[in-house]
């Protein structure tokens, strides 16, 4: 047997995001016969799989860091950590172009994340008698909750046939204007329904498959689980073309942005998407339903083909070779 040395800080989480990423990938490498040893410090190698102020390991280990980013400066802080690092690996082609424009490591890999097949199946939807479109993330304002309701409203307001559903882990901060004055939640519009709470990963995929079109039109992303998952299972998926999700957004719906400056902890910049964009592209999934599906039920095939966490660990253990520990 194999043995790793990992690191990912009790708390992270396992339902979504980073902390859904580290355990998905520990599970593929144990499913490949690697031990993945908890802060072990004996281990050849060593990956910290969080943010750099977490990462650990020792001196005489061959130390990694795995780390995403959703804007074009990292934070002042990271820069000494990942430069000490021996490799830093991210999960987009985007990170790596960061990464490496900051001098943060002479060694930067992408080592994508993946869909666990079982879990993220294919489905092919047909419409019903009212057609369901779908954001998730939040309730930050990266993720574009609010510019998904307001396109929406813009196109589908008074059309019983339509829907929005709103997934975060809190109580939705989107809100709905009347005459152009902040009214109120956006989860108090018939049409528009919000799911404010954390949900188990098998309940967030029946969320998934109950919709005909996921909105994610985000600022900045340092992978895009959400849309890249939604693509996996065949659903039509408007997703900004920029930053990391530029690595698949073309699998399903692309749409259009410009660069802006970043927010709050996000430094430099990343990217506005285009409303007008939005909403053409809102009108035409919802127009051209059907050849859009089928687009990306060919595109969830190559998924599932190419980019599983099976094939991410694959591609770890070719990656790590000789500097994962050999037990007897």
């Amino acid at each position: 047997m194999k043995q790793v040395g990992w690191f990912s800080p009790p708390g992270i989480g396992d339902k979504m995001g980073y902390g859904y990423a580290a355990v998905m990938l520990i599970k593929a490498l144990q499913e490949h016969d690697v031990k993945v040893a908890y802060d072990n410090r004996e281990s050849k190698c060593h990956i910290s799989f969080i943010q750099p102020e977490f990462y650990s390991g020792n001196l005489d280990q061959y130390r990694i860091g795995y780390t995403p980013w959703e804007s074009s400066v990292v934070p002042d802080s990271w820069q000494g950590t990942m430069s000490v690092m021996q490799e830093i690996w991210t999960p987009s082609q985007y990170c790596v172009d960061i990464f490496e424009e900051n001098n943060l490591n002479k060694i930067i890999r992408k080592v994508p994340h993946g869909i666990d097949p079982e879990l993220w199946r294919i489905e092919n939807r047909y419409l019903t008698d009212k057609f369901v479109f779908l954001h998730i993330g939040g309730p930050t304002a990266r993720k574009g909750g609010q510019r998904v309701v307001d396109a929406f409203l813009d196109l589908f307001d008074g059309n019983d046939d339509v829907m929005l559903v709103l997934k975060s882990n809190e109580d939705t901060e989107c809100r709905f204007y009347e005459n152009g004055v902040d009214f109120k939640s956006a989860s108090h519009h018939p049409q528009i329904a919000a799911i404010g709470y954390q949900v188990s990963v098998e309940d967030l995929v029946k969320i998934y498959n109950q919709a005909h079109c996921l909105v994610y039109p985000t600022n900045g992303e340092g992978f895009g689980l959400i849309p890249f998952q939604g693509i996996a299972t065949g659903l039509p998926t408007i997703v900004t073309n920029a930053t990391a999700c530029a690595d698949f957004a073309n699998l399903s719906v692309p749409l259009d942005s410009k660069p802006a400056p970043g927010v709050g902890v996000h430094l430099g910049d990343w990217v506005e998407p285009d409303p007008d964009d939005l909403r053409d592209k809102m009108k035409y999934v919802y127009d051209n339903y059907n050849e859009v599906k089928e687009k990306t039920l060919e595109s969830a095939r190559i998924i599932h083909n190419t980019q599983t966490w099976h094939h991410v660990a694959a591609q770890v253990i070719d990656i790590l070779g000789e500097k994962i520990t050999q037990m007897a």
